[in-house]
């Protein structure tokens, strides 16, 4: 890939050269929150058709069907 620029930026590659790469954009910032609410990103481990959100429980079960 070449790094020529368009915009006059040296170093930099043109939007035309990485436009069809099919590389991922930057995720779109979340909107701010109100005060006392946070959010949190919760971990789930499925084992046949039920869920667990502790990682034990779930290997266990794995165990069981074992």
């Amino acid at each position: 890939m070449s790094t020529s620029s368009i915009a006059g930026k040296p170093g930099k590659p043109a939007v035309g050269e990485w436009e069809s790469e099919g590389g991922s954009l930057r995720p779109r910032a979340a909107d701010p929150l109100p005060e006392g609410i946070t959010a949190e990103t919760v971990v789930r481990y499925r084992v046949g058709p039920y869920c667990y959100s502790r990682l034990e429980d779930a290997l266990a079960e794995h165990s069981r069907r074992s």
